[in-house]
């Protein structure tokens, strides 16, 4: 643009702060809180943002191709796997509007069946207008009931409601329960009792036990003190034992420990593993007597042990069943009488059946550089008594197989997923500054030259243990189709490469990601793929922090950035109180606590907020909320977004986009226009067309 946007007036009210030790002068600090002033100059943002994003000649032709292509990569992780629990098969299917979900149970994995409840049933019984969305759901273990984890819009409380799979009558269940955590419960056997992991008032953790059928034993929650559960694990997840009698209160959703086992007769809790257990130790059931972990304390890729329910806190007990190698460990699951186990081999899903002696039984055929999303981003298999996953790569869509755990034959169920033609990927890598190996995949147009630069989107993660792993490209296929290259980084901070590459970037060492960030994209542009002025940079969440520190700390390296969902103070990154703790033990846990002295320094040395410098060039900004997301709150981009613009020497645009009734994931009609936005932004910044 040839001249600074007329940005809404944004006054400067300093305030001096001392946190961790550290004191600094916060010069928009009035922005922080949800006052009428503050909403107001957000609004206006939000409308300036607007424009601009949907400006671009070919806003609604890429929205049209978006939403023809079957909208974002993370509408479709419920979808499309049917799981077999009490001898019915249960989906999740599309329901009848296009723009929700539906829960099905059929007697064929082969089809859908019969609707059992789906959100529009469950939008009309709210009455405000307002769309459910469905996080979550898991059948009891004899099929007879289902329980839902539903929000309206984009809520982060929903609750847990259960529907009776015969009649499709619900429950008078209504318990209200953070959609953050992941999919945190179990079934006693008789689905009688929902198991629940949360928080009580006070903060501490507690396994929850929600009656369902009138005639359910009564239980007690299990509240956990801080010694038996540190108040920085987020979120726990109870496991109960096939038979019925124990259950295991599993870690997470990043850092995966059976720390807890619970007598289900007696109601008595004891640590599962040894006290001075480092790492990872999470699993499955093999019976009432045995858990089959896969353990990092002892190799830093993980090996699969056998540990004794009797003995589980003393090691020398533990059977190794599976030794450590150069792959690494990700999920598995005991079923019918086989381990199967999924782990990471150059950051590609390989598959493997073993028996439950550790004897292998063979590699199960699947296209390379790819994953399966749902078993590596919530590191379990789904509740299943048969074996079927779903598998995708970035040029074919999610394809459903059915595994046979005695031959290891592999079926397609349904069609297989689209597979796009003419698309070349690659692996390449970049050394970091201190000399690490970073990989990355490229994908492009066959016929596309990348001796010369072309247009170039980079994405990156490197966070929380996740592994970035390849996945369809979904709304990406249009920038791709249009002749850009899509660059893939697997960053340190992540999982790609086990627990030593996730400790290389995060808390002190967190600077290590944003330097293979940069190493990337200067590698990028060594090997003539691209050049600065034609290369962006798009990442959420963690990636949205990634984003916001190379705005700030490489501007010379973009020509447009997009931190979706991010994180840009990081002295102040979350509310205090009861209801944000989980979130704040999230962000403690992966960045260090702010108040902490040993963790303040590090912190603000890469803080994008406390970073930004007057009279710098900065390159064009889109960032993108959630109104409703308590973990990255919009008054992060409130603040970052009037000092970026009040510091920018250049004339690229600075703005802030927030979604109404949309948390940390807009899903649906909202995700797959704020794909569209926000890729038309970029897309524009870069000269391209569709």
């Amino acid at each position: 643009m040839s001249a600074k946007l007329d940005y809404p007036e944004t006054p400067r009210k300093p305030v001096t702060k001392t946190i961790g030790g550290i004191t600094f002068e916060d010069p928009f600090a009035w922005l922080q809180e949800d006052t009428p002033e503050a909403l107001a100059w957000q609004a206006k943002q939000n409308t300036l943002a607007q424009g601009i994003a949907r400006s671009w000649a070919g806003f609604e032709q890429l929205h049209a191709a978006i939403v023809k292509e079957g909208g974002t990569y993370s509408d479709g992780l419920l979808k499309g796997v049917p799981r077999l629990v009490g001898g019915k098969w249960f989906q999740i299917t599309t329901s009848a509007d296009g723009a929700g979900s539906a829960v099905c149970v059929s007697d064929s994995y082969q089809e859908p069946g019969r609707v059992i409840i789906d959100t529009l049933t469950l939008a009309e019984e709210r009455e405000d207008g307002r769309p459910v969305m469905l996080w979550y759901y898991e059948p009891s273990p004899d099929g007879s009931r289902v329980a839902l984890m539903v929000a309206p819009g984009g809520d982060e409380v929903g609750s847990i409601r259960v529907v009776d799979t015969e009649s499709g009558e619900m429950l008078p269940i209504d318990v209200p329960f953070p959609t953050n955590n992941g999919p945190v419960w179990d079934w006693v056997q008789d689905a009688s009792v929902i198991l629940a992991g949360d928080r009580a008032q006070d903060g501490r953790h507690r396994i929850r036990f929600i009656p369902v059928a009138e005639d359910a034993r009564p239980r007690p929650d299990a509240v956990f003190d801080f010694d038996q559960v540190s108040s920085s694990v987020p979120v726990l997840t109870p496991q109960v034992s096939p038979g019925g009698r124990w259950v295991v209160a599993v870690s997470g959703p990043h850092e995966h420990a059976a720390l807890l086992i619970g007598d289900l007769e007696n109601g008595v809790w004891r640590p599962f593993l040894p006290p001075d257990l480092k790492g990872e130790c999470h699993g499955a059931w093999a019976d009432d007597e045995h858990f089959i972990a896969i353990e990092t304390g002892a190799a830093a890729r993980g090996r699969v042990v056998a540990i004794p329910v009797s003995t589980s806190t003393d090691p020398t007990t533990w059977q190794e069943i599976v030794p450590a190698s150069e792959a690494v460990l990700r999920s598995m699951t005991v079923l019918q009488g086989n381990i199967l186990l999924a782990d990471l081999v150059d950051v590609s899903m390989r598959l493997r059946r073993l028996a439950l002696d550790g004897t292998p039984k063979g590699e199960v055929p699947l296209p390379s550089f790819g994953s399966s999303p749902l078993v590596f981003m919530f590191r379990e298999f789904p509740r299943s008594d048969a074996c079927l996953f779903q598998h995708e790569t970035f040029t074919q869509r999610a394809t459903t197989y059915r595994l046979d755990l005695d031959t290891g034959e592999l079926e397609v169920v349904g069609e297989p997923g689209k597979r796009l033609e003419g698309i070349r990927v690659s692996r390449r890598f970049a050394t970091s500054k201190d000399g690490a190996r970073v990989p990355y995949f490229i994908v492009h147009r066959e016929d596309v030259d990348v001796s010369s630069p072309q247009p170039t989107l980079l994405t990156g993660y490197g966070g929380f243990n996740q592994a970035w792993l390849p996945t369809y490209l979904a709304h990406l296929l249009p920038f791709v189709q249009a002749g850009g290259v899509f660059a893939h980084a697997c960053l340190r901070g992540g999982g790609e490469y086990g627990q030593e590459w996730h400790e290389a970037g995060r808390l002190h060492t967190k600077q290590n990601t944003f330097d293979d960030l940069f190493a990337v994209a200067e590698d990028l542009i060594a090997t003539g793929i691209t050049v600065s002025d034609q290369l962006a940079m798009q990442g959420a969440s963690n990636g949205g922090l990634l984003a916001g520190v190379a705005i700030v700390q490489r501007p010379d390296l973009w020509k447009a950035v997009v931190p979706q969902v991010p994180m840009f103070d990081q002295m102040e990154t979350a509310p205090s109180g009861s209801s944000t703790a989980d979130v704040r033990a999230y962000m403690e846990g992966e960045y260090g606590n702010p108040d902490d002295p040993n963790d303040a320094a590090t912190l603000y040395s890469y803080s994008p907020y406390h970073n930004i410098r007057d009279g710098v060039v900065y390159p064009a900004v889109l960032q993108v909320f959630g109104e409703k997301d308590t973990a990255c709150h919009p008054f992060h981009g409130r603040k970052f977004t009037a000092r970026l613009q009040a510091a920018n020497a250049g004339d690229s645009p600075i703005l802030m986009r927030v979604w109404p009734d949309v948390g940390h994931a807009g899903l649906g009609p909202a995700g797959i226009l704020q794909s569209a936005e926000w890729l038309s932004f970029v897309m524009r910044e870069l000269g391209m067309e569709v």
